[in-house]
């Protein structure tokens, strides 16, 4: 059973007010009647009349966003989904806090069955000023959707120009066991362009009443015209997920392989738990907890058990606006202790739609790795400082099948207590996204 309508009485629509939000008025303060002719028709379910009225409208006005607004909704009606939701969306392009449109857009995917976008439509429009009634059957979509999503794809594809595909050094000679050395070619920071491909697939079959059965994998592929730097990674996971009112629980066993250079790079067996808290449609925390044994192929000194706790909150402050900030800490074992180590993690990410169709994301992090003995080569202890930053951008405007542009941003810097592993690194992507 479908939760009860979120829209408010038909006869309302969307405009805007001097600050650029979105916000509500009647057929009566329309100055267009034919306009007002057609929500009455709506509203008495003579949509084949009203939908008359609003596409001779649509010719002669065709940026009115609440002939846009109402055509969405009657093609939602109809059942056309694809071109409702490429309206609903124009409007956001010019209004992206208007929580109404937000909602409509919501319950069209939902019915669409895109459960993952739904998602983060309601999300959004939660954060908005809405009638308690209103949200309270934001809270029941979002319910359902946690019961009803069972599939889910996310894919990344883009072209990237790499300062520093290999992570090494800037300088090109070090000091092992007291002697200068000369590093190889491959050895330095060595730059590139290539192509890499992210894509992720979920499948969340119903075994029991609230429980799903996930089963899903990642597979990433970095190529460029060096080959002894293309990197390859392939996991796979599944285990239980349990949907309860407030929460969500997943319990899963992992294994993965990772090649780089073409060659066998690392194996890894493992399993993890994470407990998500829904406080309400806005805000939530998660927890989570992994555990695995990781096998350095070509170093098996470096092999051992590796565990990681972190905790996250999540919260949208506005219809047009997504935080996220995470800590992590980390404890990573190997054969001999200069390869062991301790590590911690703090990020936060930021996502806002904008006016023009614009959507950026910030999502700066520092992490800290001590580790646990000094390596004979060099006689001291390492200790590494990362600073990582990225910036994306992309438009709403541009959608291709699903599929949009988006241009990314991402530098870092490691402080190592041994030159060595100190580097500098940006990375400039021109990628395509099916999850914005």
């Amino acid at each position: 059973m479908l939760p009860a309508d979120i829209a408010s009485p038909p006869a309302i629509v969307v405009t805007s007010d001097d600050s650029g939000m979105g916000s509500v008025t009647t057929a009566a303060q329309d100055p267009l009647r034919d306009r007002g002719a057609a929500e009455r028709l709506i509203a008495a379910g003579r949509f084949d009349e009203a939908r008359q009225i609003l596409e001779k409208l649509e010719q002669d006005v065709p940026q009115d966003r609440q002939v846009q607004f109402l055509l969405a909704l009657l093609d939602r009606q109809d059942r056309n989904y694809d071109r409702a939701i490429r309206r609903f969306r124009r409007i956001l392009v010019d209004e992206p806090k208007a929580e109404r449109v937000r909602l409509e857009l919501g319950r069209t995917f939902f019915e669409a069955g895109d459960y993952v976008s739904a998602e983060r439509q309601f999300r959004y429009a939660r954060a908005g000023k809405i009638p308690l009634s209103v949200a309270q059957n934001i809270d029941r979509y979002l319910g359902a959707i946690r019961q009803r999503k069972t599939f889910s794809v996310n894919l990344l594809l883009s072209v990237s120009s790499d300062s520093n595909l290999n992570a090494g050094p800037a300088t090109d000679a070090i000091t092992l066991y007291g002697l200068p050395f000369q590093l190889s070619q491959n050895a330095r920071a060595t730059s590139g362009i290539g192509v890499v491909g992210d894509i992720q697939a979920e499948w969340a079959p119903r075994i029991a009443p609230k429980t799903k059965l996930l089963v899903g994998g990642v597979v990433h592929r970095a190529q460029y015209g060096h080959s002894e730097f293309n990197d390859t990674t392939l996991l796979l996971y599944a285990g239980p997920r349990i949907n309860l009112k407030s929460w969500e629980l997943n319990l899963r066993g992992s294994a993965a392989r990772r090649w780089y250079g073409e060659r066998p790079y690392t194996d890894q067996l493992g399993g993890g738990f994470d407990a998500t808290y829904f406080i309400d449609a806005r805000l939530g925390v998660t927890g989570t907890l992994n555990v695995n044994y990781t096998d350095y192929v070509r170093n098996p000194l470096q092999s051992g058990m590796a565990g990681s706790v972190a905790l996250s909150a999540f919260y949208a402050p506005t219809p047009a606006s997504f935080i996220r900030g995470t800590v992590q800490f980390g404890r990573q074992d190997a054969k001999i202790g200069g390869y062991a180590n301790r590590s911690s993690l703090a990020g936060i990410q930021y996502v806002t739609d904008l006016k023009g169709g614009f959507t950026v994301g910030v999502m700066p992090s520092v992490t800290r790795i001590a580790y646990d003995e000094p390596l004979a080569a060099f006689g001291i202890t390492r200790r590494d400082t990362q600073f990582s930053g990225q910036l994306s951008l992309l438009n709403r405007r541009l959608d291709f099948f699903g599929l949009t542009p988006k241009l990314v941003y991402t530098y870092m810097r490691n402080d190592s207590s041994i030159p060595l592993y100190s580097f500098r690194r940006s990375k400039f992507e021109l990628a395509i996204t099916s999850s914005f």
